[in-house]
């Protein structure tokens, strides 16, 4: 059973689109400043291919990734990932999202009753959340994934000194 911790704002799609665009995201922060193929996406994610191609176009569209100009169906980032933070990725996801129903359903059912006290108070509602939303998104920039990647594999200790400790001076810290 799947419990509303488990989606942003309890809507499983906009979550499930949300972390697959920060998948492949953290893909090519792994591996900038070499671009990252299809392929690759697919054997990392494990998401096929299709969905895989509409989110690159989606992030190409929102200006955080750009073809490689030098290989075709290779994907690299715009910026450096210290640049990119958690809420451009959801601003992205929710204009891909809001594109198609807009293309669908140009006019909102009860678009032409007035706004009441009720429409109002939800409207000022939901205009602090999305914005407490992407305050704390703001705060997760993309090279936290270069950090949290080098912390799963420590290097290992030394057992003796480097050659270049063992000299004849000593520095002491206050």
């Amino acid at each position: 059973m799947t419990t509303v911790e488990d989606y942003i704002l309890g809507n499983g799609a906009l979550h499930d689109r949300f972390f697959a665009t920060t998948e492949i995201l953290a893909k090519l922060v792994s591996s900038a400043p070499r671009s990252v193929s299809l392929t690759q996406l697919e054997e990392e994610t494990g998401r096929p291919a299709r969905e895989l191609g509409k989110l690159c176009a989606g992030l190409v569209r929102a200006g955080l990734l750009t073809a490689d100009p030098r290989a075709s169906e290779r994907w690299m980032l715009t910026c450096d990932a210290s640049m990119v933070t958690l809420e451009d990725v959801f601003r992205c996801v929710l204009a891909e999202q809001q594109t198609p129903q807009a293309r669908k359903a140009p006019g909102k059912a009860g678009a032409d009753r007035a706004p009441n006290d009720v429409d109002l108070l939800v409207m000022q509602a939901m205009i602090a959340i999305n914005q407490s939303v992407f305050k704390h998104l703001r705060q997760f920039s993309l090279d936290r994934l270069k950090i949290s990647a080098a912390g799963m594999f420590p290097a290992p200790r030394r057992t003796s000194r480097p050659a270049f400790a063992n000299s004849a001076f000593d520095v002491a810290l206050t």
